[in-house]
This record gives structure tokens, C-alpha cells and sequence, in this order.
């Protein structure tokens, strides 16, 4: 079977570190995107032929038309697109600004529809495809001092749902993830926004609750995703994680009571 190309955004750590070296592993090619790309440097050495690491910002247009363009002039097809770069943002709607509430929609929001739009033409010239959006299991929930972050999650979900109808006549396939709680490090590099003393006691205790919690091994969603990949009949959506399956149940469950379901 013929190898894949991915094209994996946010390569430099987290999921799309985890998919980016088990693709490579398994025979496939990628081009792996990242702001900083020097942990991605050994990585090249050990596939040359195989990987293109490109340095570009998914919130800048020029950076992302410029690397699509780069991997198809290389490997001549992209087949897999990973949208795994993210940002994080912890505050509440009072205390977050307006700057670091447009850069958080930028990178998680805008950044992944920049991608889809410059890789579907791509993807409509072959007649095949696959786009993979990492959401979260906050794409159906929220939490105190987490609604920013959310609501780029509620988008994604949102968008790819319509994607999903729009492309599949195409031969094009869109797949979502929705982690919870896994070890990645994003939790602990999460900016937040500048504390209200008004909110204090409830921000401490969101935080405390954080703290707490056991993270999973992101083995299971880098296994997911490359399990979704090879299988045509794979879900539209993956929540993985015991707290994030647990998170969404609840927001729908309200919900279905809201509606008299």
C-alpha cells in the first residue's frame, strides 16, 4: 500500500508530537509544522526523504499558504491533514482581554480554517482526503474560567459538522477528536488572564480542581487518530477519556432535558 502524506500542525509536542513519530514509524511521509521547530531536528536527521518540517505560524495567512504549498511541491499529494496545533486560555469572561482573547480564536479557531481552506484544493484534485480536527470534550461543555477556551472548541465542532456534508460528496473525509484530560503538558503552559479579586475564591477552587486530576496517557488519542486514518468507516467524532466522556455526557444530558427529550 502506498504511504501516506500527512501534513500535521502543532508537531513540535503534545498529539501531534505522539502522531507525527508513530506515521513516520509506521512508513508514512509528513510535514510537520511547527512556530519553533528545533525539537523536530533529530526527528529529520532519522527521515530524511520522509519528513519536511516547515517553520510557520497558523495564525499567519501567508505562512500557511506558504506551507501547503511547500508540501505538495515536495510530495506531490497531501492525504491526511492533522490540525493539532492549540492554544490555551484560563479566565473569566470579565478578566480575559480583548488580545488574548482573539490570539486564543487565532490559533485554535482561525489557524485550523486557514489549513482546511488552503488544503482542500489540494485534496479536490486527487478526489481523496482525510481532515482530522482536534476539539476537545469542552467542544460540548464548559467550566468556570474555561469559557474562552471552550467556546474555540464549540466553534471547531460547529465547523467541521458543516465541513463534514460539504466534502464527503468529494471523497473527502473529516474526522473530530474530542480528548479530555491527557499529558501533554498543555494544561501546565496554559496562559491565564490577570486574577479578579472579586472571583477569587471560585478561580482558586477551578484550580485546585485541576490540580487533582490524574492526566491520561495520550497514547490513546494518538492511537485513535491513526486508527481513524485507516479505517474509511471510522466515527465522525472520538471522545477519549474517561473525564472528558464523563464531561460531555453531562452538558447533553441538561441539554436533552432543556428540549423535553
Amino acid at each position: 500500500m502506498e504511504s501516506k502524506v500527512w501534513f500535521i500542525t502543532g508537531a513540535s509536542s503534545g498529539f501531534g508530537r505522539g502522531v507525527l513519530e508513530r506515521v513516520l514509524e509506521n512508513g508514512d511521509r509528513a510535514v510537520a509544522v511547527a512556530r519553533n521547530t528545533g525539537s523536530l531536528d533529530a526527528l529529520a536527521k532519522r527521515h530524511i526523504g520522509k519528513l519536511l518540517v516547515l517553520a510557520a505560524d497558523v495564525r499567519i495567512t501567508a505562512d500557511v499558504d506558504a506551507a501547503v504549498a511547500m508540501a505538495e511541491q515536495r510530495f506531490g499529494r497531501i492525504d491526511v491533514l492533522l490540525n493539532s496545533a492549540g492554544h490555551g486560555l484560563f479566565g473569566g469572561a470579565e478578566d480575559v482581554t480583548e488580545a488574548e482573547l482573539l490570539n486564543v480564536f487565532e490559533t485554535n479557531v482561525f489557524g485550523a480554517m486557514r489549513l482546511v481552506r488552503a488544503v482542500l484544493p489540494v485534496m479536490r484534485a486527487q478526489g481523496s482526503g482525510h481532515i482530522i480536527n482536534i476539539s476537545s470534550a469542552v467542544g460540548h461543555a464548559s467550566w468556570p474560567f474555561g469559557g474562552a477556551y471552550a467556546a474555540t472548541k464549540h466553534a471547531i465542532e460547529a465547523l467541521s459538522e458543516a465541513l463534514q456534508a460539504e466534502v464527503a460528496p468529494l471523497g473527502i473525509r473529516v474526522t473530530v477528536v474530542n480528548p479530555g484530560y491527557f499529558a501533554t503538558g498543555f494544561a501546565g503552559s496554559m496562559p491565564m488572564a490577570a486574577a479578579n479579586p472579586a472571583y477569587q475564591a471560585m478561580r482558586d477552587q477551578v484550580l485546585s480542581g485541576f490540580g487533582a486530576m490524574a492526566a491520561a496517557n495520550p497514547d490513546e488519542v494518538v492511537e485513535a487518530i491513526l486508527n481513524a486514518a485507516r479505517d474509511p468507516n471510522a466515527p465522525f467524532r472520538h471522545f477519549m477519556g474517561e473525564d472528558g466522556r464523563a464531561w460531555a455526557r453531562e452538558s447533553l444530558s441538561t441539554r436533552l432535558q432543556a428540549v423535553g427529550a
